[in-house]
């Protein structure tokens, strides 16, 4: 077992990489999170005018500024920075390791197999100063990767996925996503990212898919995930799922609509 100074030395060649855009209201905390685990941060900004590029350089992270297109295109520039590292731990600028995911990134990275390339990590949501154990659970992101290893889909405009050609494992504890402020903020954002997935999808806005989706996903995170386990939070959080299905789904109807009223005038 290492000692107390090892077990809060940065652990040699590990990079966090953060992506942001006015975040003052978490990545204080997220970055009080990984204080003495990682010797360097490289923070993607897209333009913040509330203090977070300056708060940032002061803890002594290296900012890069990028205009936003959207989030897998600006969580791959974030990789591409660290494609040097041997390790990167990458996390949205309202993701913070829990004690128990520091210590089990630390046992993980102090003797890495070579055939692994990637860990998990499961995220939990906070809602008003509670984790919701049970509504999206489980919900493993793959987080920390081998420098030059990890790439990001871009299926979703809205959702990043990191696929490594290696071997994934899970670690324990707990990534706590401090996502939102509450319910006016959920569903404002559930409905922005609706419309954004919507542009791209092909099928979907029928109105079959109006009355069944919302419903299903509603019904998915708060009986099957039983986030109802969660009290009114989880209502709440399923609630949110809803919106954006619903969302959604109402964009691709009024997308393609509008488009068979124009080849009709045409």
């Amino acid at each position: 077992m290492g000692t107390s100074q090892e077990q809060s030395d940065p652990i040699p060649g590990l990079t966090a990489c953060f992506t942001c855009m006015n975040s003052m209201r978490t990545m204080p905390r997220s970055l009080d999170s990984i204080q003495g685990l990682v010797e360097h941060v490289v923070v993607v900004d897209s333009g913040s005018t509330d203090g977070t590029i300056e708060f940032c350089r002061e803890r002594g992270a290296e900012v890069v500024h990028r205009d936003w297109t959207n989030f897998p295109e600006q969580k791959t520039r974030a990789l591409e920075l660290c494609a040097d590292s041997p390790w990167v731990l990458n996390l949205d600028s309202d993701e913070s390791p829990d004690s128990e995911l520091v210590a089990g990134i630390r046992s993980a990275l102090a003797d890495p197999s070579e055939s692994v390339d990637g860990f998990e990590l499961n995220r939990l949501t906070l809602l008003h100063g509670q984790l919701l154990r049970h509504t999206f659970q489980p919900e493993w992101r793959l987080r920390l990767c081998r420098g030059g290893k990890g790439r990001v889909n871009h299926d979703s405009p809205v959702h990043d996925r990191i696929d490594v050609p290696g071997g994934v494992e899970r670690l324990p504890g707990v990534l706590v996503h401090d996502s939102w402020i509450g319910a006016t903020d959920m569903l404002t954002r559930g409905v922005r990212y609706g419309a954004l997935v919507a542009e791209g999808y092909r099928g979907g806005g029928r109105p079959i898919n109006l009355l069944v989706n919302p419903a299903s996903a509603f019904l998915k995170q708060l009986l099957l995930r039983r986030g109802f386990l969660d009290g009114w939070r989880g209502w709440v959080a399923a609630g949110g799922v809803a919106s954006q299905a619903l969302a959604k789904h109402l964009a691709i109807m009024e997308l393609r609509e509008l488009k068979r009223e124009e080849r009709r005038s045409s």
